[in-house]
């Protein structure tokens, strides 16, 4: 059987509805890089009422890139598993897994993760928009942007000046192995369900939800990324493209991060 064109086969999508399975051509092109010193098991999941895209969740090594097409109109996230082993009963990610195994099939991945979510459209002049969102807790720095590249102003979503994981309060920190090594970061409202942390309840408006000062560590590390969720400092992009990159480790400290 003759094999597609690659820059065809990106464009493909098969969507995850009952029946005989629907191929579409075209939409949005992303580029999912791993700069990080250590593999990457990047995922994708749809919001309510979009489908599910055929690159569910893929191993990405260091240094390289793989494409994810999606229709004109899609809305969903990223993320990036690590510490990942797929085999029998034992298959499951340290960070971000979705039920042990590597394509999510439209299953979200277990917090804290660092999400990229992203809302597509087709009119130019509107714009898609999308930004990364540490709401839930952390385990990767992602950058974002168009391509051809523009980076700068509303349509570049830098990474992180400092390693998360690194200043997490112990209280916070997921850990794993003999040596306790922390793989993530949780939220305050992961770790401790209450409303002030949750921006629910009496807390449940801009008003009454100023974040803490868990999240102002979120906020200090990454400026660009929501740290709660009515963070009004963080940085929403509104950009219209046909090809998007999102980057994992794309700051100069991920090099210095030990192996995962």
């Amino acid at each position: 059987m003759a094999l597609l064109p690659p820059l065809l086969l990106s464009c493909i999508l098969v969507l995850a509805l009952p029946g005989p399975a629907v191929v579409m051509v075209g939409g949005v092109t992303f580029h999912v890089t791993n700069k990080c010193p250590f593999p990457v098991w990047p995922a994708v999941a749809p919001n309510a009422g979009h489908p599910v895209l055929a690159a569910g969740g893929f191993f990405l090594p260091p240094g390289q890139s793989e494409r994810v097409g999606a229709p004109a109109t899609w809305n969903g996230r990223f993320w990036g598993r690590t510490g990942c082993t797929f085999a029998g009963n034992a298959a499951r990610c340290l960070t971000g897994d979705c039920d042990g195994r590597l394509a999510c099939n439209g299953s979200v991945g277990t917090p804290p993760a660092t999400l990229v979510e992203v809302s597509l459209h087709e009119d130019q002049s509107k714009g898609s928009s999308y930004d990364v969102s540490v709401v839930d807790g952390y385990n990767l720095p992602v950058a974002v942007w168009t391509r051809p590249a523009n980076r700068s102003g509303d349509c570049f979503i830098a990474g992180c000046a400092k390693n998360v994981n690194a200043v997490c309060p112990p209280e916070l920190q997921v850990t794993s192995g003999a040596g306790k090594k922390v793989v993530a970061c949780r939220s305050a409202c992961l770790a401790f369900g209450l409303d002030a942390f949750c921006c629910r309840g009496a807390y449940g408006t801009a008003e009454t939800c100023r974040g803490s000062v868990y999240s102002r560590i979120f906020r200090d590390a990454c400026p660009a990324y929501y740290s709660y969720a009515y963070d009004v400092a963080a940085a929403t992009a509104r950009c219209y493209a046909q090809e998007y990159v999102v980057t994992f480790c794309p700051s100069r400290w991920g090099d210095r991060v030990a192996q995962i």
